[in-house]
């Protein structure tokens, strides 16, 4: 059983129930409850957002814990974003190599970066530490595994591809 934030990281994890991504307006979302041996681990959720209209871009998948169980706060534990639509950059926090590179490919917000040791808590505003991810993912599928191995997720296939819109834009006449 994890004990810490970081054990619900470094867990092997199994996605608990299937479902399919939603639509609220012009997003798709996804929420799936993750089990740790077996056992569902309350508040531990894989996280999914994307744009319905914009297939393959602004993807994001996260890590998040909203528990009591555990010591700590609760929300992202770590995030992977493939193909976001803004830059992004630490704003001077992180390695040294990496403040206020902007970043405008897909990257990964993982635990271990924004992890503070002495302060023994998440890096406050909300996982503001970032790498670029260096793999080629050049399709959704491609992603999901990544995720997959960097989050510990071993059932991740179950995670379908959104069912995005494709709107034909004729332009204007």
């Amino acid at each position: 059983m994890a004990e810490t934030l970081h054990d619900l990281v470094t867990a092997r994890k199994m996605i608990a129930t299937s479902a399919d991504w939603t639509a609220s307006g012009r997003r798709l979302s996804l929420k799936l409850p993750l089990a740790i041996d077996g056992l569902i681990e309350e508040g531990l959720f894989l996280r999914g957002s994307s744009l319905s209209h914009i297939p393959d871009r602004e993807v994001v998948l996260q890590l998040e814990y909203h528990g009591v169980r555990i010591a700590g706060e609760t929300g992202p534990l770590c995030r992977a974003e493939w193909n976001p639509m803004r830059p992004h950059n630490n704003k001077g926090k992180g390695p040294e190599d990496l403040r206020y590179k902007e970043q405008m490919l897909s990257h990964m917000h993982s635990f271990e970066d924004n992890w503070d040791d002495i302060a023994g808590a998440l890096t406050p505003d909300n996982l503001p530490i970032a790498r670029p991810i260096i793999a080629t993912l050049s399709q959704f599928i491609d992603f999901r595994d990544y995720v997959g191995l960097k989050f510990g997720i071993m059932n991740i296939d179950l995670v379908k591809t959104p069912e995005w819109e494709y709107v034909l834009d004729l332009g204007s006449e």
